[in-house]
């Protein structure tokens, strides 16, 4: 208990120095030019540092729920949520963290169908699917577009969460899934991605499991119970 604890307090020391870094030099930066910054610059500080915060508020959100996915005394409200709303706000989530990256949405071969149900936490569904949609930026050319493929089967709806990035080798899929884990240190973030998206999907009733896309890339295959 207590290396884990060591290490959490690792990665949130880690994490959270960049935001802070910015929300420092933004604050400066607004105290001792306040009175010569153009209005335009001032919102430009402001809006750093909003997201910085935003940013940090996030990550120890994402610890604290880690840490009790570990401790198995999450609590969940399950309830019917429709899909397309789910994945418009956690687009718009992770759109938060990468305002210039591309997300696409799209059923199997046309629009999502409209009135799906699926039987979730809202709030931890949105969690996971945002750290899914994270990632998937994270490991792809800044080009290339992060997509969601909504396709719904009798009893699951799976969310295939799509990137352009190098993949993941079969013979590391499953350490993937650990916490705190990045294969890849040059993309940054705290490991927490897929250990929270598949931890919050079982919770619930589902999976995350990690195959190939065609053509390159990985695919996620976030599932979730069917509801109606």
């Amino acid at each position: 208990m207590l290396d884990a604890s060591l290490e959490t307090l690792r990665v949130l020391g880690h994490e959270l120095r960049r935001p802070l870094t910015v929300i420092r030099g933004a604050a400066t930066l607004l105290v001792d030019e306040a009175n010569r910054l153009p209005p335009r610059s001032r919102t430009e500080m402001l809006t750093l540092i909003n997201a910085s915060a935003a940013a940090m508020a996030d990550l120890i959100d994402d610890l604290l729920v880690a840490v009790r996915l570990d401790s198995g005394d999450l609590p969940l409200t399950i309830e019917s949520v429709e899909i397309s709303a789910l994945v418009a706000d956690a687009v718009d989530a992770a759109r938060q963290v990468a305002p210039d990256r591309t997300f696409r949405v799209s059923g199997p071969d046309g629009p999502v169908e409209e009135g799906l149900l699926v039987a979730v936490d809202r709030e931890q569904a949105l969690r996971a699917l945002r750290a899914l949609l994270v990632n998937a930026v994270h490991f792809s050319p800044a080009e290339t577009a992060a997509e969601v493929v909504v396709a719904a089967g009798p009893h699951v709806v799976n969310l295939l969460v799509l990137d352009r990035g190098p993949g993941i080798p079969v013979e590391q899929r499953e350490r993937a899934f650990e916490k705190f884990i990045r294969l890849d240190q040059q993309a940054g973030g705290a490991g927490l991605g897929l250990f929270l998206a598949r931890g919050l999907a079982q919770a619930m009733g589902g999976d995350v499991t990690v195959g190939d896309r065609e053509d390159g890339g990985a695919a996620v295959c976030f599932t979730l119970r069917r509801r109606g």
